[in-house]
Parts: C-alpha cells; sequence; structure tokens
C-alpha cells in the first residue's frame, strides 16, 4: 500500500482543463493529450510499479478536474454521510454522471478516430457501491436519527446510481447494502493526518489524553477497512 500525495498545483491544471476538454470534445489532438495525462500517469506508474489499483479520493465537488478524473476511472465507489444533504445529494450526482459520459460519448470519444487508445478516455466507468461514512455510535449501533437516513439511502442508490451506472450482477448488489459502514473515530484522524499513517496502523500511545476505546477504536478500523479492501477485490474479480 502506497500513498501518492496531491497537491495544491493540480489547480494550475483544472485551470488548463477549461480549453482542453473544449478541444478534445472537437476531436483535436491536443485536448486528448491534455485531457488524458493523469490517466497516462497513473497507467504508466501502474506498470512500472507493478501496482495493480489505483484509489482516487477527489473532493466532493463536480469539477471539471473530478470530471476528467471520472472518465477515466475503471469503477468508482461513493462516500456518504448519514444525513439529508447525502440523501438529495444522490440524485444529483447520478444524473450529473450521466450527463458526462453521454456528453463524452458524443463528442470527444465519437469524433476520436485514429487517435491513440491511451489518449481517448474510456468513459464508461462502473458504480460499484458506497460507503456510509462518520456515523455517530450509541450503544453499538448508530444513532436514531443517522439509522432514519442511512434506511433512505438504498432506494435513491438503486434509482440515481445503480440503475444507471453499472451492468449485470452491479445492479442488483451495488444498492441494496453499503460496500461499508464507517463509523465517526473523533479525534484519531486528525491525528493520523499529523503524523501520516493509516489509521488501523496509528500507536495509541500517540493520542494524548486517551479516551475511553481508542485502542478498541484503532482496532475496530483495521477489521473495517479490511472487509471493505476484500469486497472490493472481490468485486473487481466477477466485474
Amino acid at each position: 500500500l502506497f500513498l501518492m500525495t496531491g497537491s495544491v498545483n493540480l489547480s494550475l491544471y483544472e485551470n488548463l482543463l477549461v480549453s482542453a476538454y473544449g478541444l478534445a470534445a472537437a476531436g483535436q489532438q491536443l485536448g486528448y493529450f491534455q485531457i488524458s495525462a493523469i490517466d497516462r500517469f497513473l497507467r504508466e506508474k501502474g506498470l512500472q510499479e507493478e501496482v495493480d489499483i489505483f484509489v482516487i479520493d477527489t473532493s466532493p465537488s463536480l469539477s471539471l478536474l473530478n470530471q476528467i478524473i471520472f472518465l477515466g476511472a475503471d469503477y468508482f465507489i461513493v462516500p456518504m454521510l448519514p444525513d439529508a444533504f447525502s440523501v438529495q445529494g444522490i440524485e444529483n450526482l447520478g444524473t450529473i454522471f450521466e450527463k458526462w459520459k453521454q456528453n463524452w460519448k458524443i463528442t470527444g470519444k465519437a469524433l476520436s478516430g485514429d487517435t491513440e487508445t491511451k489518449f481517448v478516455l474510456a468513459g464508461d466507468g462502473l458504480f460499484i457501491g458506497y460507503v456510509i461514512n462518520s456515523y455517530n455510535v450509541y450503544g453499538q449501533q448508530p444513532i436514531k436519527d443517522h439509522r432514519h437516513w442511512m434506511q433512505k439511502i438504498p432506494t435513491k442508490v438503486k434509482g440515481f446510481l445503480s440503475e444507471k451506472h453499472c451492468r449485470n450482477g452491479l445492479v442488483a448488489t451495488s444498492w441494496a447494502n453499503p460496500l461499508a459502514i464507517i463509523q465517526d473515530y473523533g479525534r484519531i484522524p486528525a491525528k493520523c493526518q499529523e503524523i501520516g499513517t493509516a489509521i488501523f496502523d496509528l500507536d495509541p500511545n500517540l493520542i494524548q489524553d486517551l479516551h475511553q476505546g481508542t485502542k478498541e477504536n484503532i482496532e475496530k478500523s483495521k477489521e473495517e477497512f479490511t472487509a471493505l479492501s476484500e469486497k472490493i477485490i472481490k468485486i473487481f474479480t466477477e466485474y
């Protein structure tokens, strides 16, 4: 497992994408070269370093940079909070993703002609599921308000993500249950960011003023993320 840090300089690349996407959508070679930069970098890095899977953690915005990353992805997962905003946002997200795919299909992809495949974004990433993040626990169960919103998520996911961005058996398996339900670990993630380590590799002794259950939470996080990883890899082998 390797972590490749992001950079604020990506904002400069995003400025370039404004004109680059327009060129690619018109079938111009320079546009294809520019918008495929991230996709080509990752695929070449994968070959050089023998990396099988890249996980790109994007911002929650519907920016042009995220659009380019989305069009180059083979699969995508949607993290969400158990709240009204996330439930309402599922419809918007699924609709926007559909427009991105369709627009690219009838413009840049259709006009690519003899352009090398590595320069043309596939634009057909599959939705494989969702993860519910940061729910609060009480008595080993999500609190009542969070359970309310968690129960509303599957139906929304089915209609706006699974049925529009899946195929074959993935349609049924991607919405019925989340890939994982990750609890809110309080101050622990902030400490992980500070020292640059995964939550499940964190030394509990590095947390000042240890609260009751900190060690147990770190161990629980390892179990949650291990189970999530195994589910994702299983989906990759089947689809």
